[in-house]
């Protein structure tokens, strides 16, 4: 049976796209790196040749589209999500690409697949969410194949550095701390490698290098809205006070030149059996 946690999750935050999607405008628009993160996480998928790949949480399928052009003729990609409606989206975005994918509705603590099924198996930005990481991490250890690799992605605690500053400093009893730090204190760069190790002998992390410059204070605003409900049903921003909260921000923009600096901190542990 689901937590009262994860379905209200499902419900106020991934019942389809629209947050994700207001979350993905901000990093595309506005990030310093000019090399797309969809493209670097596929660049580290070191896989040859044919091969079943697992998605979990694949969201509304963006790592597919970005790299369309390059997905191996003869992989069989299965896209997960515990959201019925985020696996519509993707099973629409992808319906045009000519490749093998398949959709299922999967908790990570629960993965109904043989052992040793999968080449590889991928959690992009989605093991912060897991209640029973320890379980879910054995669960992908036991789909996976011998030589199979497992590819974790996430954010540093310093992520966002000052988003989460000037958000507090508009609405000091934001939630936003509480939410957004207690995501990333369950799953980091900086803890995701000892929780790795207790179920995989082969850990590394590879960091892809990126920060913000925001010019256009309406994305921070719809960015910073995505988030409510993201814990619990949690208020991060009223949307009553978004009008005055851009008008915070367009102010922090006119002194420092028409652009907002964020910093960010992402990566992913790549890992062996």
């Amino acid at each position: 049976m689901m937590s009262e946690n994860k379905e209200k999750l499902k419900q106020n935050q991934y019942a389809n796209s629209g947050n994700f999607n207001a979350r993905i405008h901000l990093h595309k628009s506005f990030g310093t790196n000019k090399y797309p993160w969809p493209f670097w996480v596929f660049d580290q998928l070191n896989q040859a040749g044919h091969a079943k790949v697992l998605e979990l949480g694949g969201g509304n399928g963006l790592l597919w589209m970005a790299n369309a052009h390059r997905i191996p003729e003869h992989w069989n990609i299965t896209i997960t999500d515990i959201s019925s409606g985020m696996l519509k989206d993707a099973e629409m975005n992808l319906a045009n690409l000519n490749r093998n994918f398949h959709y299922e509705v999967i908790d990570a603590e629960q993965i109904l697949y043989s052992d040793s099924t999968f080449d590889i198996v991928i959690a992009n930005h989605m093991l912060y969410h897991v209640e029973n990481r320890g379980k879910a991490l054995f669960e992908i250890k036991r789909i996976l194949k011998p030589d199979g690799t497992f590819y974790a992605s996430t954010v540093g605690k310093r992520n966002m550095l000052e988003l989460k500053e000037m958000v507090n400093e508009f609405d000091p009893h934001s939630k936003y701390d509480k939410v957004l730090g207690t995501l990333e204190s369950h799953f980091s760069l900086e803890n995701g490698k000892e929780q790795l190790l207790e179920a995989f002998g082969d850990v590394q992390l590879a960091l892809y290098e990126d920060a913000l410059l925001v010019t256009d204070a309406q994305a921070i605003v719809d960015y910073v809205l995505s988030l409510n409900g993201m814990d619990s049903g949690q208020m991060i921003l009223d949307p009553g006070c978004a009008e005055k909260f851009k008008d915070f921000l367009d102010r922090k923009m006119e002194l420092s030149d028409g652009k907002i600096h964020i910093s960010k901190g992402s990566g992913i542990f790549i890992c062996k059996r």
